[in-house]
């Protein structure tokens, strides 16, 4: 048996799947299917009834290739709540936290079948808050209303 401890998480263990090899720099493991494995523990991540831990919060977003800051924008933080988040801390009373676990466990479901409309939805929607708000013109002509050219 061996602890695959290099996902980041402490509790994964593998049965099969490995070969374990010596390299002229010493004893290596290899895995089959590095990204199946990883689709495998992302699922079962997601499907934990508990909060999410930050160790399972990194693996998810790193998994997602979000960097803290683009997850940050998504749930209306910054990337250093994201760090203090992903560090154990002020886990369990913020709100924020409870939509990110949410968030990030519908976006890796949504990842792992292939799809991306949530996360394109979600980019969009924070695409419209950072830009300005534009003014909205309109002129009467013949009788309709049309959005003015100036």
């Amino acid at each position: 048996m061996f602890q695959y401890a290099s996902c980041g998480l402490p509790d994964v263990w593998l049965t099969n799947g490995y070969r374990e090899i010596e390299t002229p720099y010493g004893h290596a493991v290899s895995i089959e299917n590095l990204e199946g494995l990883h689709r495998a523990i992302g699922l079962r991540v997601t499907e934990s009834p508990k909060p999410l831990t930050g160790m399972e919060l990194r693996f998810l977003r790193k998994e997602l290739g979000l960097s803290q800051k683009s997850l940050g924008e998504m749930v209306g933080r910054d990337a250093q709540s994201i760090a203090i988040w992903e560090k154990g801390k002020g886990l369990k009373s913020q709100k924020a936290m409870k939509a990110a676990d949410i968030l990030l466990r519908v976006l890796y479901r949504e990842h792992a079948s292939g799809n991306g409309g949530i996360r394109s939805f979600i980019e969009r929607l924070n695409a419209l808050d950072r830009t300005e708000q534009e003014r909205m013109q309109f002129e009467e002509v013949e009788g309709d209303w049309h959005l003015s050219a100036a």
